[in-house]
């Protein structure tokens, strides 16, 4: 799965393997949303529960996970 981000007027193309979740054989993603330039929503599924993570992109790395 790929997504865009246009900012600035240049493309940035995510790749959901190579971002770096610690996911376990249980765990999967199955959604990616754009919060803003710098920040995504992922969602994982992990075991019938849901996560959501905030990542920043720049940063390359997770700033907050949500459990429900």
């Amino acid at each position: 799965m790929y997504s865009k981000i246009l900012t600035d007027s240049e493309d940035i193309t995510l790749d959901q393997k190579k971002i770096t979740l610690n996911l376990n054989d249980k765990e999967e993603i199955i959604n990616i949303e754009i919060i803003d330039e710098n920040r995504l929503l992922i969602t994982i599924n992990s075991s019938n529960n849901l996560k959501g993570v905030i990542y920043h992109i720049k940063q390359n790395k997770i700033l907050k996970i949500i459990e429900k």
